[in-house]
């Protein structure tokens, strides 16, 4: 018969619910106690029913990670961090993605809820918030990466400094007339910050205001869409930002299909610093996003609040600095 941790506690004479704990790696266990469960648990043959732990007691070792898209490789390395960090403390991940919808968004933090995760690092669609206050309200911590969210734990990206070095960039090699390629969306903050930035570039130096193109998306598709635009404007600028990598490598694909060859017909530069963006058909000029170490730094930020529940914190706001990465899509 399989052994339960029911029969390791009664063999300790200790509660099932701290022989739980003790087995998923919980920081509140006493590492004496952790060495004499793990012991007991090999002596007899246990093999941990990884669900099962979960329904004894209220503490959990899953932690509830959710992002806006998989499709974006953006978060592969967040997302690798997280994991990576978590296995460490004995923790394990269930990822989630919101597609930008609030709805899909409230579904997936209820599936958190009801497997009673410890914690939640999310990358918010920031139209409304009252879902993530109610999880904080039943203690459950909740760290925002990627994003600003008041009374919440952020860690982001200082995005009107990445706008500004972008800007900075273009000014520098000699570019006049330059031009920004957003999604629009109305809650996305970074976006409009990068914007804020590289429009104070452009000012500062005496050059028109910038050519704004609005495509209504982050994907390959919107890039695309702004190539179109591109082609179509009498007043098109001799280079662009593309709020991420994304819109910059569609950009690139449209206009290369029609014989057009950045950086020689018009300089584009990305950003975010994606996987696979130095291999891409022109390897791409981007402002660089530390997303490994925002996910290591959401885990440890998790970990600690997870280790002190009882304890009252003032919500701490992390600023990342960005970096540039000189390729071959603009000179």
């Amino acid at each position: 018969m399989a052994k339960t941790i029911k029969h390791i506690a009664d063999e300790l004479g200790l509660n099932p619910s701290t022989v739980s704990r003790a087995l998923s790696g919980h920081p509140q266990i006493a590492e004496k106690t952790r060495a004499r469960v793990e012991k007991k648990a090999m002596e007899m043959g246990y093999t941990p029913n990884l669900w099962a732990q979960n329904l004894v007691g209220s503490a959990t070792n899953l932690i509830g990670c959710m992002v806006l898209e998989f499709t974006n490789p953006f978060y592969i390395p967040m997302v690798r961090a997280i994991e990576d960090c978590a296995d460490k403390k004995g923790y394990i991940i269930f990822i989630g993605e919101s597609r930008r919808n609030l709805e899909t968004e409230k579904h997936v933090i209820d599936r958190f809820r009801r497997i009673r995760a410890s914690g939640v690092i999310i990358t918010p669609v920031l139209s409304n918030l009252d879902h993530l206050s109610m999880l904080k309200k039943e203690g459950v911590p909740v760290i925002v990466a990627g994003r600003n969210a008041d009374d919440f734990d952020s860690i982001n990206l200082d995005n009107e400094e990445s706008g500004k070095m972008a800007g900075n960039h273009l000014v520098t090699l000699g570019y006049k007339k330059l031009g920004f390629i957003q999604s629009g969306d109305v809650f996305n903050i970074p976006e409009q910050d990068r914007l804020k930035g590289f429009s104070q570039v452009i000012t500062e130096n005496g050059l028109k205001k910038e050519r704004l193109y609005t495509v209504g998306n982050n994907r390959i598709t919107g890039g695309e869409k702004a190539g179109e635009l591109w082609l179509e404007d009498k007043e098109r600028p001799e280079a662009v930002f593309c709020s991420n990598d994304l819109l910059a490598m569609g950009f690139i694909q449209y206009l290369v299909k029609l014989g057009i060859s950045p950086p020689h017909d018009i300089g584009v530069l990305g950003h975010d610093d994606i996987p696979f963006s130095d291999n891409f058909v022109v390897p791409l000029s981007t402002i660089a996003f530390p997303k490994y170490e925002m996910g290591e730094l959401a885990n440890t930020l998790l970990m600690d609040r997870i280790a002190k529940p009882d304890l009252h914190f003032e919500p701490k706001t992390i600023a990342l600095e960005p970096s540039l990465v000189i390729r071959n899509s603009c000179n």
